[in-house]
């Protein structure tokens, strides 16, 4: 029986990749199951290092998680040595900045092992408003980048804005551009959660962002002292999962001034939770959201352009905040929309199935 390696993302309880963890393994196996797919899924961890606290302004520690994915291709390794991995499996790797990827594509062509390598764009580099884009110097991490797309057969996408950004940035040529796919990504648990929140009475704005300069966190801070409603800033909070989720939920209005952003989970978190979302025009958000929760990205494109449009920012939220009836419908559709296009990886799944089925047949 073939085999789905499912590299896995170090599980954090704070970010997605908790979720992800046990989400993507039983989604894949219940849709195998459902299509008569003879396949097992199989999780290859890492170890986690003592301290995994997330590097300032990051997603992930960026000492911790080399450590984690060092282990990981460690096991990769043994499993390719004692003939675990077949011809024909195929890797799921959920971070495209997993270096395992160049350890299975070594193993797989020097063993003769053919396999499938799909990946997972997160950020990179390759995005100057990334954390990546703006402390990496260039032009090394953009040739690995590059490097890592040549070496998957599927990379994939969030978002459209986010595919052809990767892709313009860099230089992939149009004749390869057959690799990147956009799928949403494996969020049932998001799903499942937020559906299971009891009702809460709403008030107040929410800024649900990382302290990085990409998100603008000054900018919030100084715009809570002009509304009539309080403020609720989650990263001075240091809230569990489960208590961010309630935050979240007693908030009427979830602002966002964010510069960098390929998909935004906590803006389709809030959503879900019934929270109005008010959103520059830029980046993913004008792909995925409805002109009623988009405001000019002019008003917040940097500090003194935020100063010049206050008074316009303010009065813009205040009136979701005083008259949410009038986008309780478009909020509806709008949520109607995150869970058919963004929240889940269907696409994806379908894809490595696929390439499971293909190499069954061969056999």
């Amino acid at each position: 029986m073939n085999i789905i390696w499912h590299v896995c993302l170090e599980p954090i309880e704070q970010r997605y990749s908790q979720q992800w963890y046990t989400a993507i393994p039983e989604s894949l196996r219940q849709l195998a199951s459902s299509q008569n797919i003879a396949v097992e899924v199989v999780t290859i961890d890492g170890e986690a290092p003592a301290s995994d606290s997330a590097t300032p302004g990051a997603f992930l520690n960026f000492a911790a998680t080399n450590a984690y994915k060092a282990s990981q291709i460690s096991r990769i390794s043994e499993l390719f040595a004692h003939g675990r991995v077949q011809a024909g499996d195929v890797f799921l790797i959920t971070d495209i900045w997993n270096f395992a990827i160049t350890a299975i594509k070594y193993m797989s062509e020097l063993l003769d092992i053919p396999v499938k390598i799909h990946s997972i764009a997160h950020a990179g580099a390759y995005d100057p408003t990334d954390i990546l884009g703006m402390k990496m110097s260039k032009p090394w991490p953009w040739h690995q980048e590059r490097a890592w797309y040549y070496a998957c057969d599927r990379t994939w996408y969030a978002t459209d804005f986010h595919r052809q950004m990767f892709l313009r940035n860099l230089n992939i040529p149009t004749e390869d551009h057959g690799r990147a796919f956009v799928s949403g990504q494996p969020h049932s648990e998001i799903i499942k959660s937020m559906a299971a929140m009891p009702s809460q009475s709403k008030q107040g704005v929410i800024w649900p962002h990382r302290y990085n300069p990409d998100k603008q966190p000054q900018i919030a801070e100084n715009l809570a002292g002009y509304t009539s409603e309080p403020w609720c800033i989650t990263q001075k909070l240091n809230l569990s999962k489960a208590d961010y989720y309630v935050k979240l939920a007693q908030s009427q209005v979830l602002f966002s001034c964010s510069l960098h952003e390929n998909l935004g989970i906590s803006i389709m978190e809030g959503v879900l939770a019934g929270v109005i979302p008010v959103l520059p025009a830029r980046c993913s958000y004008t792909e995925m959201y409805l002109p009623e929760f988009l405001y000019p990205s002019k008003w917040t494109q940097d500090w003194d352009h935020y100063l010049q449009y206050r008074d316009e920012l303010v009065a813009f939220i205040q009136h979701r905040m005083d008259n949410p009836e009038y986008y309780a419908a478009a909020l509806q559709a709008q949520l109607k929309i995150l869970e058919d296009r963004y929240l889940s990886a269907d696409k994806m799944y379908q894809s490595m199935l696929a390439d499971i089925v293909s190499a069954q047949q061969t056999k």
